[in-house]
């Protein structure tokens, strides 16, 4: 009697056979042909295309090394591989380890015969799963033209019956609005999500809640009632056929909110809620450009800024100021700023908006070359006088527009930025929350660079 295993597979399309007709029918085979079956593989679920994505079919060649068994039961080659090459790897592999596979629905065939009749049947297959994944593709793209959500259902809503529109979740859909209303009101994905975990809400699978499950609800789609879908190298974007939760208008001034707080946000920068001081990420060193990190006081000491750099070994000046001091200096620049019109119009502020500019300069270098090429076309002969002319006073409009636009940018509303500054002062000489202090102090100061030699602070401004 020969010792044998069964590998079924079952992938996601429609088959006519489950795992335990093939089982079934394996069983049977094995035993009017003197077959002990004493173990089964099952890779439940999973598409044939690729051996390694298939955990029970490559522990099944594993195993095959050891002589556990003498031959592997299938219902058919699909099964085995819809890859012509990993078919033919695989079969080698199993008949080098003194294996034999056997179909018990196709035609047993001799050695002689065996290689051509397994490169036909792994084409066979191999063209079958190309054209079942083509049409799976086509099916989905046309529904998602029709406006069907295709993926399981996200927080806030349920799917009721399959092929139907999402259904709003009335307790998640609340939850969904709170956190849209949370962070436009001014808290960031941390503090929202810290507070969800403190109320024990969970995803959808039951875990808990993180800063990146928050962005993922605050940039899905789904919620203002469309689907957006990717396939075959192209986006669809439709109005969806279920009802949305959140209204476009909160949508979309959340899709502001984030794309503004991504441009400010530095990479692995920590959360506001996190950090000790309304100073702390401002204040840089002079000698190293290191930002300066906030040292607890011990032994008696105070509480002090410290220069990264030189914690670090890269800074050979050891500058370092304390929490009160530096406190006491900022506060009073900013209050003779506010009582001092000269010192407030000397001050030279940085565009808050400076990547615009720089756009605006790669246009104005684009559009002068295409002048002095058109004046090299007009030339050589190449170009009319009308063409050229034509040409230069379309192009001469879009510069001017675009130095317009550069000098609106860099325009300074003095008189609003000591509102500002006013504003500012209020909230950090008061009791709020240093994350409050942290977002209206970062609203107008850029930078503060420190001077160990000469205890001197310089503090650029955003416009």
């Amino acid at each position: 009697m020969k010792i044998g295993v069964a590998y079924l597979r079952m992938s996601t399309d429609k088959q006519e056979y489950s795992i335990d007709s093939q089982l079934r029918l394996i069983l049977d085979y094995a035993q009017h042909n003197n077959i002990l079956i004493n173990k089964k593989y099952i890779d439940e679920g999973i598409s044939g295309r690729n051996a390694e994505k298939r955990p029970a079919f490559m522990q099944m060649i594993n195993d095959s090394f050891n002589n556990k068994f003498d031959c592997v039961l299938i219902y058919d080659s699909s099964r085995f591989a819809r890859n012509l090459e990993q078919a033919i790897v695989y079969k080698s592999e199993l008949k080098r380890n003194g294996v034999e596979l056997i179909s018990i629905t196709e035609p047993f065939v001799d050695d002689d015969t065996s290689l051509i009749t397994d490169a036909l049947f792994g084409a066979m297959n191999e063209m079958y799963s190309r054209k079942l994944s083509k049409n799976v593709k086509r099916g989905m793209e046309q529904k998602a033209l029709r406006g069907e959500y295709l993926s399981c259902a996200p927080f806030g809503y349920d799917r009721i019956i399959s092929g139907k529109p999402l259904q709003i979740n009335k307790f998640e859909s609340k939850i969904v609005k709170l956190i849209f209303n949370k962070y436009l009101n001014g808290q960031t994905t941390f503090s929202i999500a810290r507070e969800m975990n403190s109320l024990g809400i969970k995803t959808k699978r039951g875990n808990k809640i993180d800063t990146r499950w928050i962005n993922r609800v605050l940039n899905n789609n789904t919620y203002k009632g469309y689907i957006k879908f990717n396939i075959n190298g192209k986006t669809i974007y439709r109005k969806a056929d279920h009802d949305p939760i959140i209204e476009d208008s909160v949508f979309d001034n959340v899709q502001k909110l984030l794309n503004a707080n991504l441009k400010v946000k530095k990479y692995k920068e920590r959360p506001i809620e996190y950090k000790k001081h309304w100073l702390t990420g401002l204040l840089r060193c002079k000698y190293c450009n290191s930002v300066f990190v906030y040292a607890k006081g011990y032994n008696g000491r105070s509480d002090r800024f410290r220069c990264g750099g030189y914690s670090l070994g890269t800074c050979l000046h050891p500058s370092s100021i304390t929490v009160k001091k530096i406190e006491n200096i900022v506060i009073n620049q900013l209050e003779n700023i506010i009582s001092n019109d000269n010192i407030l119009y000397s001050l030279t502020l940085i565009p808050k908006n400076n990547i615009e500019n720089v756009l605006i300069d790669k246009e104005i270098l684009k559009i002068n070359k295409a002048l002095d090429r058109s004046k090299d076309a007009f030339l050589d002969g190449i170009d009319t006088l009308e063409e050229y002319k034509k040409i230069k006073t379309e192009l001469s409009k879009k510069l001017k527009n675009l130095y317009e636009q550069k000098e609106n940018n860099n325009n300074v509303d003095y008189n609003n930025f000591k509102k500002n500054v006013i504003n500012t002062l209020e909230i950090i000489k008061s009791d709020k929350d240093t994350s409050e202090k942290i977002k209206i102090i970062k609203n107008i100061i850029n930078k503060i660079i420190y001077d160990k030699d000469s205890n001197s602070l310089s503090i650029f401004f955003w416009n």
